[in-house]
């Protein structure tokens, strides 16, 4: 059956995608409606067909899920941030999981007895971010980019329900022409900053409140009782109240040891080998981003912590040192960016071959393209263990322990 655009269409929504969309079918015609739960009949409008399968506009929910819930933002369907806001919160995680599972399944090989765990709901559902970046609107207003618009268009908004700060920063009267807003929280007082369409800062913070320059650009978060410093415009996770679970369970899947020489590969300011550190006899940690790095020796420092020694370099040249110069490592932790593991990182840790390897992922699709290369290489997936670290959005965060027995 070939659809056209404009066609309406009716279908039941058998499954829901990774990254949101519900999923039906007519005849072997596949199509993706938004904003739509599994068990549901809708009535979508076809608005474009890529190959094999068909995306569509929710016209009509003729026969609604038990599991909807009134979406609690105005600008839900008009912004791109969030996906699931139409479906109650728990049911918003087991679908979280079968995306997991599937993804697995279909891109990593791994069969149905693979242990993935409940995963782990995030303790705030609102308000938990401690970012959000503002695009500048030609009428001289603050807003974010309104879904599928292409060329892109901007909308003003009130607040995001997602920030910590609920404020309206539409009218907000500091900028930079042409420069998005990047408004940021953590264990201090909020600031601001600016950067340009490719992620580059063009600015040094500013206090939220007075809008005056801040001479110190490091910024703290308070985790576990321990005291983080970052650079104001570097990485950090977005949601706090889910962290200390997050750590947790990395400690409790790399099971440290007073003789355990602990690798931390893509560190950051050094949280994980840190928090570690007075477990284990050494802590590597490696960044390529060299102001990442000058926090993490300098929270080492602040820490008291004498047992850790922290790299800037890229991963690759980093464990490459290690394999020639056959250092054992009996730990290794990695949390790369969504896109994963390169070839060159994955074929050193496999020759480094240390026993535990614990893999934190906000990427599944690329964390199962790994993961199939490690088990392919004598590893066990022992378990998986997802976290929702952005609720309402589809995105998620996972860890996972790899082990790898020399005799077996």
């Amino acid at each position: 059956m070939k659809l056209n655009k404009e066609d309406i269409v009716e279908l039941e929504i058998t499954d829901i995608a990774f990254g949101g969309d519900g999923v039906g079918r007519i005849d072997e015609c596949v199509i993706f409606v938004p904003f739509t739960i599994t068990g549901e009949v809708v009535k979508a409008e076809i608005i474009r067909r890529k190959k094999r399968f068909y995306f569509a506009k929710l016209i009509d929910i003729i026969k609604p899920a038990d599991k909807r819930v009134e979406p609690f933002c105005k600008y839900y369907q008009s912004c791109g941030g969030c996906q699931y806001q139409h479906i109650d919160y728990t049911h918003q995680l087991r679908a979280l999981e079968k995306q997991l599972r599937d993804i697995m399944t279909r891109l990593g090989g791994f069969d149905d007895s693979l242990t993935i765990l409940p995963m782990i709901p995030s303790k705030n559902t609102t308000g938990y971010r401690n970012r959000i970046d503002l695009h500048p609107r030609d009428d001289d207003e603050y807003g974010f980019c309104a879904k599928g618009s292409r060329p892109r268009e901007i909308f003003s908004l009130e607040k995001c329900h997602l920030f910590e700060l609920q404020d309206n920063f539409s009218k907000f009267p500091l900028r930079s022409p042409g420069k998005l807003l990047v408004v940021r929280t953590h264990s201090g007082k909020p600031y601001c900053y600016f950067k340009d369409d490719h992620n580059i800062v063009c600015s040094g913070p500013y206090d939220l409140e007075t809008m005056t320059e801040i001479k110190d650009e490091s910024v703290y978060y308070e985790v576990n009782g321990k005291k983080f410093f970052s650079p104001y415009s570097g990485f950090f996770q977005v949601n706090k109240f889910i962290l200390p679970d997050l750590i947790q369970i990395i400690t409790d899947f790399a099971a440290p040891k007073k003789s355990d020489v602990l690798a931390d590969v893509y560190c950051g300011v050094g949280v994980f080998g840190l928090m570690m550190a007075d477990k284990v006899k050494q802590v590597y940690g490696v960044e390529s981003l060299k102001q990442s790095i000058v926090y993490a020796k300098r929270n080492a420092v602040e820490m008291k912590i004498d047992n850790a020694e922290f790299t800037a370099e890229t991963a690759e040249i980093y464990l490459r040192r290690f394999v020639d110069q056959s250092v054992k490592i009996d730990v290794c932790i990695v949390d790369p960016p969504r896109n994963g593991l390169t070839n060159k990182v994955v074929s050193s840790i496999k020759k480094i071959k240390p026993p535990r390897l614990v893999y934190v992922s906000c990427g599944p699709a690329t964390f199962a393209r790994d993961a199939r290369k490690f088990v392919d290489a004598g590893y066990t997936l022992e378990k998986i263990q997802p976290l929702d670290l952005f609720p309402h959005t589809k995105h998620f965060e996972l860890v996972a322990l790899f082990s790898f027995n020399e005799n077996s």
